[in-house]
């Protein structure tokens, strides 16, 4: 959902200088319902890579192909692939568009028409602009509004797509009890925040809880004073609105992949990642070293003054 967030600006040039183009937009079936309503594109077609949740299973692959094979009917002038995965390049390889566009990051160059060298010193938003500039397409960075919104609440989001990128709930805890005296508080009830809001309820049973799909969260969020989440979706989704969010990161760096926005801050760790870690790029015990108090300080200096 995130990265769908991320190229709304690369999908905006490409609207401003093809403007009778009808731009397709191929996304996991959980975006679907968003990108329509941000009227990303003119068309959505849901798709469920079984790359994107490590399923091998090769029933699907084949299924992807087929997928694929019927999107190559529709004959289409220019293709993109943001991501720079050769799984990605695989399906645009399909499709078979007249024209392709991509970088060969993890391989696949000759699956595209036009591939390049991703430059991954840079944002993720700032990449996507910059292959559809290959085209001619320019943007300039539209100015967002932001909102001042002194009656609405603190958001906890605490949802993440890995364990690895999740905040422990003990510090969701104790920030709660920071936040509560002085500011109202919502948490977003996902799968990740069960046990936090089953914490909090016994303890504060007045506590706010805010259910519904991710349209209601996003016209929601519009109205709420700021929103706090570890590297996710909703950090996008809350710096695209206006609001004011703070992202606790870890080890993965924050100048690729954080919220853009005036009032988005990120909060990371005091020190370099020395941990023995699973993954190259995420780290739990990083975020575990990220305090409750430190948030807060930001969270203070974030919030609009009166």
């Amino acid at each position: 959902i995130g990265d769908v967030i991320m190229i709304i600006p690369a999908v905006q040039a490409l609207k401003k200088k093809y403007p009778k183009a009808k731009i397709t937009l191929i996304c996991n079936p959980t975006t679907l319902e968003l990108a329509s309503y941000l009227d990303i594109a003119d068309e959505y077609i849901p798709f469920k890579a079984p790359w994107t949740d490590w399923s091998w299973n090769y029933i699907k692959w084949i299924k992807a192909k087929s997928f694929a094979k019927k999107l190559s009917k529709r004959n289409f002038d220019l293709a993109f692939d943001f991501k720079g995965d050769f799984r990605n390049n695989w399906l645009l390889w399909i499709i078979t568009p007249k024209i392709s566009f991509g970088y060969d990051t993890t391989g696949g160059r000759y699956l595209l028409s036009h591939a390049y060298t991703m430059n991954d010193k840079i944002h993720q938003t700032k990449r996507a602009i910059e292959l559809v500039s290959k085209v001619g397409c320019h943007h300039q960075v539209k100015k967002i509004q932001h909102k001042n919104n002194y009656t609405g609440a603190i958001v906890f989001h605490a949802g993440a797509t890995d364990k690895r990128r999740s905040w422990p709930v003990k510090h969701w805890e104790e920030l709660a009890d920071l936040i509560l005296p002085d500011y109202p508080l919502t948490i977003v009830n996902t799968f990740d925040s069960i046990e936090l809001i089953d914490l909090l309820k016994k303890r504060k049973p007045g506590i706010d809880i805010f259910n519904g799909s991710l349209v209601e969260f996003t016209k929601w969020l519009k109205g709420q004073t700021c929103l706090i989440a570890p590297d996710s979706m909703a950090g996008h989704i809350a710096a695209f609105v206006g609001i004011p969010v703070i992202s606790i990161f870890g080890s993965q760096p924050p100048e690729l992949t954080r919220p853009i926005g005036k009032n988005a801050k990120v909060v990371l760790p005091e020190k370099t990642c020395m941990h023995k870690r699973s993954h190259w790029r995420l780290c739990y015990h990083c975020m575990e070293s990220i305090s409750p108090n430190r948030v807060f300080s930001e969270l203070k200096n974030t919030l609009p003054k009166k």
